[in-house]
């Protein structure tokens, strides 16, 4: 057997064991809910829920509790939603969410602002900001895990595995979506949106407290 060979062997079964390993952490995060120690959060495209919880009212989605979060230049625009309310043309990025147990505040919410909009972190670099009067910091980490974020406020370190190892990631936005002054982060990870509220975050390994998944099976 060459070295060539023997490389690729190891690589895959490396890739193996990672991806085993994340779908595991998945596998851990279903239970959770499945369990009702952690409700399911959900996030939808604004064009899926105008079809599917809006136009159509589905058995496959709750029509409660529902936020519209519409991005603007320096804020994200955080309106309650009933479907009654639903107007349509809804402008680019909208997003709708439903978090069960952690209402968000309404209105005009500041985002921080980065340089380059949107943020893709560099993997092990250490992002200090400031959000308002609230200093913060988070950290990109991939290992043979997955992709993980963590986030420090209060003097304390929440983290959150959100992703396949060196799965792409971007900031789409943080802001103080809950009222607690507290930063809250919407972010991508390879086919993943993630919500993270702080009002649901506890000092070390948090479930996200919504996601949308581009794919429908990811094989786990």
């Amino acid at each position: 057997m060459s070295n060539a060979t023997r490389n690729s062997i190891g690589s895959s079964f490396r890739s193996l064991a990672a991806f085993g390993a994340f779908c595991a952490a998945a596998t851990v995060a279903a239970s959770a809910w499945a369990a009702g120690l952690h409700e399911e959060g959900f996030i939808l495209d604004a064009p899926v829920w105008q079809r599917e919880v809006a136009s159509v009212p589905s058995t496959d989605w709750p029509v409660d509790n529902w936020y519209r979060l519409t991005p603007t230049a320096k804020a994200i625009d955080v309106r309650v939603m009933k479907p009654s309310d639903a107007e349509g043309g809804d402008p680019d990025g909208t997003v709708y969410v439903r978090v069960p147990g952690a209402p968000l505040k309404q209105g005009l919410r500041a985002t921080y602002r980065f340089s380059s909009q949107p943020l893709h972190p560099r993997v092990g670099h250490e992002y200090q900001l400031m959000l308002a009067k609230t200093g913060f910091s988070f950290t990109v980490e991939s290992d043979g895990v997955g992709t993980q974020y963590n986030i420090v406020y209060g003097g304390q370190t929440h983290t959150y595995l959100l992703g396949l190892p060196a799965a792409a990631t971007t900031i789409k936005a943080i802001a103080d979506l809950d009222g607690d002054a507290m930063p809250d982060f919407l972010v991508g990870v390879g086919d993943g949106t993630f919500l993270l509220l702080s009002t649901q975050a506890q000092p070390g390994f948090n479930l996200p407290s919504a996601q949308l998944w581009a794919l429908a099976d990811d094989g786990c």
